[in-house]
């Protein structure tokens, strides 16, 4: 028998369409007794944060630890702290990295999903950036292609609008040239007919015509900075998520010491490094300040927001890239998943780092501007499954218009502000291993050690195919379907996650079938995941594994109908008591409260 949907036998149609109802994440032949989401928050917490578990039998590493030299500390656990965790440990440095909440837990959660070479780059003539995130999409689609896969876009182009048909092609001559080296196709020009037989969903109203181009997509960005992550703690870095920097010691022009709460055992503790790179994306200023020195700005924040509506009959069919009739700014229309995911905005942000909210006027730009240019649909407010909102780190510069503002790394040494041993460093998802190369080769020179090279542009991501994706995934399943338990959907799903090391997952269901069960009605995650995740991914919360290890806290359902089978099997591994249970699902249905509404 095939994999069984919380104990029931499902049919392949059934996990294709997933639109099973009114299905219990319970054991078998239990119901729900999940009342609406609304009823259960009795102590909602700041979206995304860390419950205060207060539960000091979750000791993650001895004081000893600690206390060794390291060569160097990284603040932060978004894609480029990461990155350079596992860049430096990789090179042989001792490293240790504190991220206060989870991988992935800002900007690498709440993006595009996208790795682009930056077409609009090329209209403020940032052609090295341009060039730089081109040859990194490459070398991603070949290092990580488990988790990044080509992506076709459409870009329409209509009558009036600010970049008209001869300015399009020429940009997209100069985007093929720029990345000479690319595997993916050339971009191409369609007319006006050609557009509409080959993109129907178009609205055909002043239509010129459109460009055809290639650029990346990251289904999952959180699983790039959980791989990049476990790949630095296999080459012997400490990486502590849950461990959240309070204070910054100075003796002279050098930082002395880190001082930083573990939430999970809810104890203070210090350690220190040679050197030092604030790595924590739009709150690097709020950590530069913790050092006690008044340090020049570094950081203007915008905000991106995102919503996700259901496919539909007749939409588009590739990702569309339109320019916003009212303020000429390129956003995205792109499938992912069942789902379009419409975005994005750019606003000069200032307000609360987390608790990053969508308003009324975003909807109604996303909202409108996607009707303007979609043919068969006219999306409203109730077409909204959830949004979701972000905070790019780009460089702080004052009055500017967000969308000139340059895109390029933020790289900042500290030594002319008195800290000789300090780095504030930050960039795109797109170019993260670039910039960690980067920041790698500082601190080699900064410390004076005889230079290692990076390996990162070789040595594949650790769930990386050798070979085509789509071959391995074919053999994959046709030898899964003599020996496991599961569905040709599951095991597809589940090497998009994973890579090579899906057997890790599955393989847990021969011991127990029931780990084979989908955990909910939507997506096709499944319970031996949540086992996974706790035993080798280092999540700790409803909310490390739901929105950062598996795939659906960003299904239509956002994992509610999960909650229970997560937080037993929590419980059941960590020992936490109820009281800290409870914590943990007031904080996920925040969370989801604040996914889920749209003000």
């Amino acid at each position: 028998m095939k994999v069984s949907l919380f104990g029931t036998p499902v049919k392949p149609s059934l996990l294709v369409s997933r639109k099973v109802q009114g299905v219990s994440a319970l054991n078998q032949g239990e119901q729900s007794e999940l009342q609406p989401f609304e009823s259960k928050v009795s102590n909602v917490q700041a979206f995304n944060k860390t419950p205060t578990l207060n539960f000091p039998m979750i000791e993650r590493f001895t004081e000893n630890q600690l206390n060794k030299e390291f060569d160097l500390g990284i603040l932060g656990g978004g894609t480029n702290a990461c990155g350079m965790a596992r860049d430096a440990s990789e090179r042989g440095l001792k490293v240790f990295l504190l991220e206060k909440v989870d991988f992935a837990y800002g900007a690498s959660f709440a993006n595009s999903r996208l790795r682009h070479g930056g077409l609009r780059y090329t209209e403020h003539f940032e052609f090295g950036l341009v060039r730089e995130s081109l040859t990194e999409r490459e070398l991603s689609l070949k290092n990580e292609n488990h988790l990044v896969k080509p992506l076709e876009f459409c870009l329409p182009i209509y009558r009036g609008d600010k970049r008209g048909y001869l300015l399009i092609k020429i940009g997209m001559i100069g985007y093929d040239l720029l990345s000479y080296d690319k595997s993916l196709p050339c971009h191409r020009m369609l007319s006006r007919a050609d557009v509409i037989d080959y993109e129907p969903s178009l609205n055909q109203d002043r239509l010129v015509g459109a460009a055809i181009f290639y650029d990346a997509q990251v289904a999952f960005t959180e699983r790039v900075c959980v791989e990049n992550a476990l790949m630095a703690k296999q080459h012997g870095a400490v990486i502590l998520n849950h461990a959240e920097v309070v204070g910054i010691n100075l003796e002279g022009n050098k930082i002395s010491s880190i001082e930083f709460v573990d939430h999970l055992s809810n104890k203070r503790h210090k350690i220190n490094a040679k050197m030092f790179v604030n790595a924590s994306g739009a709150w690097i200023d709020k950590l530069c300040g913790l050092t006690g020195k008044n340090l020049k700005r570094i950081i203007g924040a915008t905000k991106g927001s995102h919503i996700v509506v259901r496919q539909f009959d007749g939409g588009p069919k590739r990702a569309l890239i339109i320019a916003a009739k009212s303020d000429g700014r390129p956003f995205f229309i792109i499938p992912w998943q069942d789902y379009y995911l419409i975005g994005t905005t750019d606003i000069p942000y200032e307000g609360d780092l987390d608790n990053v909210k969508i308003t009324e006027d975003e909807i109604n730009y996303l909202l409108k501007e996607s009707n303007r240019v979609l043919k068969n649909k006219q999306l409203s407010k109730k077409d909204i499954l959830y949004s979701y909102s972000g905070v790019r780190p780009l460089p702080y510069v004052s009055q500017a218009d967000p969308g000139k503002v340059s895109r390029k790394a933020i790289f900042r040494d500290h030594t002319d502000d008195g800290i000789e041993n300090l780095l504030s460093a930050s960039g795109k998802l797109t170019t993260y291993r670039h910039l960690s190369e980067q920041v790698v080769d500082f601190v080699f020179d900064k410390l004076g050690y005889k230079f290692i090279p990076t390996t990162t542009k070789t040595v594949p991501l650790m769930g990386a195919v050798d070979g085509d994706i789509g071959a391995f995934k074919k053999r994959e399943i046709k030898k899964c379907s003599k020996k496991y338990p599961l569905e040709p959907e599951v095991v597809s799903h589940l090497i998009d996650l994973y890579g090579k090391n899906y057997k890790e997952v599955i393989e847990l269901t021969l011991k127990n079938n029931q780990l084979g069960y989908l955990l909910s009605s939507h997506g096709l995650d499944i319970r031996a995941q949540v086992g996974h995740a706790l035993k080798k991914e280092s999540a700790y919360t409803i909310s490390d594994v739901l929105l950062r290890r598996l795939s659906l806290g960003l299904t239509e359902g956002l994992g509610e109908d999960a909650i229970d089978y997560v937080a037993s099997e929590l419980k059941s591994f960590y020992g936490y008591t109820d009281v800290q249970i409870q914590a943990q699902k007031d904080d996920y249905y925040n969370n989801i409260i604040k996914l889920r509404k749209v003000t």
